[in-house]
């Protein structure tokens, strides 16, 4: 398989030679025909014009061709190029993205290949502030670690919220790896000493400098995901509700598990996100089936919006309902002490079926106490079939 590259960034070139699925890899500063069959070509937005596209599709016209937006400042622009692209067959990568992740995405899609079991990395998103998006990941991450053998970790990486209130947190935060991140010098060994381990799993708070809410690269938080790979066997993204930052963006990026959480304020589902997805998911190839959906703090009995409508709104499938506690929320954050450990069983069975979920899609190993449980229920109702 050959690929091009219409860029002045010879990286590109060096990463898709690593690939043994490819055969060669041809760079060119501008769009030429090639002497040898071309499968698929990246165009960087660095320095390729997009009013070229035409004779990129003249020159090669059954080849899959991605392009790689740079510094793109305005949704309509986005939109304009999405369009534009869209009609020459030319695919829109996230402009996010780093090189490694271009690489990457353009494998996977030109040879089917899925790298889904390897990352075992899981996202949530909000619809919006309040939604309770760190509340949910922290509890789901208690529930999972009770469960499974493999080591828990949850990282932070919402820019205005570092999520530190919930326990006893005892760790270090996202703004205090910033020069680690930036230099591309952050070890196995300082993420250790790094992040607090209490309930079972493993946190990184987030960031807590308001000064540095904006300034995180997409490159940086690439890296602290890849270095905490290398420790952690599964690791919780609470990402946030700002899709214009990095932390955000490389978590949507990053993970193939992806889910979002709201609750029935109409502020969410219908006055925030909707625009979030259009003006930046979208234009990128995102679509709505990307998230799963989890409705959080649910009020069956009040006249808001219900759960079926929910998943239409949003066009989302949903996958957990975890019910309104009231004052016990307020009260077991005032005691530092996670929901799941002070709830009622409602509650801790929704989050458990949200652990079963990513138990089963990333194969993680069950404990050993727990499965025997599960087998002398098992045989103790078969009596009464």
């Amino acid at each position: 398989m050959n690929l091009l590259v219409i860029s002045k960034n010879s990286i590109y070139k060096e990463l898709f030679e690593k690939s043994e699925e490819i055969t060669s890899v041809l760079i060119m500063d501008e769009a030429t025909k090639a002497n040898v069959e071309i499968s698929a070509i990246l165009l960087d937005g660095e320095s390729f014009d997009l009013d070229s596209l035409q004779q990129v599709r003249d020159l090669y016209p059954e080849s899959l061709v991605f392009y790689k937006p740079r510094g793109v400042n305005s949704d309509i622009i986005m939109r304009n190029i999405t369009r534009l692209c869209a009609a020459y067959k030319v695919k829109v990568l996230s402009e996010y993205s780093t090189v490694d992740q271009v690489v990457d995405e353009i494998i996977n899609q030109i040879t089917n290949k899925d790298d889904y079991l390897s990352k075992r990395l899981v996202s949530f998103f909000g619809t919006h502030s309040g939604a309770g998006v760190s509340t949910t990941t922290l509890n789901l991450a208690r529930s999972l670690s009770n469960k499974i053998e493999e080591k828990v970790l949850v990282l932070s990486l919402n820019s205005w919220d570092p999520s530190d209130y919930f326990y006893h947190y005892n760790g270090h935060y996202l703004n205090d790896l910033k020069v680690d991140l930036k230099t591309q010098n952050l070890t196995p060994a300082r993420l250790s000493e790094a992040v607090s381990h209490q309930n079972a799993f493993y946190h990184l708070a987030g960031n807590r400098d308001i000064k540095m809410q904006r300034f995180y690269q997409p490159n940086e938080i690439e890296h602290l995901i890849k270095v905490a790979q290398q420790l952690f066997d599964v690791i919780l993204i609470d990402a946030g509700t700002h899709f214009d930052t990095a932390p955000t963006v490389q978590s949507y990026l990053s993970s193939n598990l992806r889910f979002l959480v709201t609750n029935q304020e109409e502020k969410g589902y219908r006055g925030y996100f909707p625009y979030v997805f259009q003006q930046l998911i979208e234009p990128t190839g995102g679509k709505s089936d990307d998230f799963m959906l989890i409705i959080n703090s649910f009020q069956p009995a009040n006249t808001l919006i219900n759960e079926k409508a929910l998943e239409e709104e949003l066009g989302m499938t949903k996958v957990a309902t975890l019910p309104d506690m009231g004052d016990l929320g307020a009260m077991a954050a005032y005691q530092k002490r996670l929901l799941y450990d002070v709830s009622d069983s409602y509650y801790t069975k929704n989050l458990d079926l949200l652990s079963n979920l990513i138990i089963s899609e990333c194969r993680l190993t069950e404990k050993e106490q727990l499965m025997e449980e599960r087998n002398e229920k098992k045989g103790f109702l078969s009596f009464f079939k």
